[in-house]
């Protein structure tokens, strides 16, 4: 199945926020655990895309063993909230993206399904073609991370998807974003950047609830504020 970016209404070298899902195999490698996490991805060309997951997370340990991933697009920002403060010991009881919200895939030449987020207006799914590493610099300082290129060997577009993400729903995406580096700050430490960052969340969490009821970032700030609630203890 040919790829087009532009019905998706995709650039080349653009950054795009998705949630990508991955999965592993358990119980003697009968059954299929999912994983979804948000990432962001560049299409390369026509054919081929980039995505750089940590070292050590459940997205890179699945890829590079089962070298297939799922790109979800989603115009639900309270879903991107449950994909990144998930984690194995969370303080909030959110373990593990909602299974209700999967669904599985078919592809041919592939003996598992492979999973996907089935509010996603549109999917790609890639196969790993090469790995290579490149330094990233932040205020979390230097960190070498590794970068997939893959094949996009399956699209499918679900619906059309006209939406853009009002300021609010911007702001939430941003504040899902900016809390993952606040713990990563608490981690390491650094008490100076975790009350940058906190300042900075603290601000477009004002900002959200003063643009208006937008009900789905509203509700990523109760779990992005119970969240931080453990972070600050």
């Amino acid at each position: 199945m040919t790829f087009n970016p532009k019905l998706f209404g995709l650039k080349n070298f653009y950054l795009y926020e998705i949630i990508a899902t991955t999965y592993s195999l358990i119980d003697d490698e009968t059954t299929i655990k999912p994983n979804a996490s948000c990432m962001g991805i560049r299409i390369i060309d026509e054919n081929q895309l980039e995505i750089s997951p940590f070292y050590g997370t459940s997205t890179y340990e699945n890829l590079s063993k089962n070298k297939i991933i799922t790109i979800n697009f989603i115009d639900d920002v309270y879903l991107y909230a449950l994909a990144a403060l998930k984690e194995t010991k969370s303080p909030i009881g959110l373990k593990d993206f909602p299974s209700e919200y999967y669904d599985f895939k078919y592809i041919k030449a592939y003996t598992t399904d492979v999973p996907y987020i089935k509010k996603a207006w549109g999917i790609l799914i890639g196969k790993v073609l090469q790995e290579f590493q490149k330094t990233k610099r932040d205020d979390l300082g230097e960190i070498l991370i590794p970068i997939f290129k893959l094949n996009i060997i399956f699209n499918e577009k679900f619906r059309e998807s006209h939406k853009l993400f009002n300021r609010a729903e911007n702001l939430a995406l941003e504040t899902i974003i900016l809390t993952t580096r606040l713990k990563l700050a608490k981690e390491n430490e650094d008490s100076s950047l975790f009350s940058k960052i906190y300042e900075k969340i603290i601000d477009n969490i004002e900002n959200i609830q003063r643009f208006g009821k937008n009900k789905r970032a509203l509700k990523t700030l109760e779990l992005v504020n119970k969240y931080i609630s453990f972070l600050e203890s």
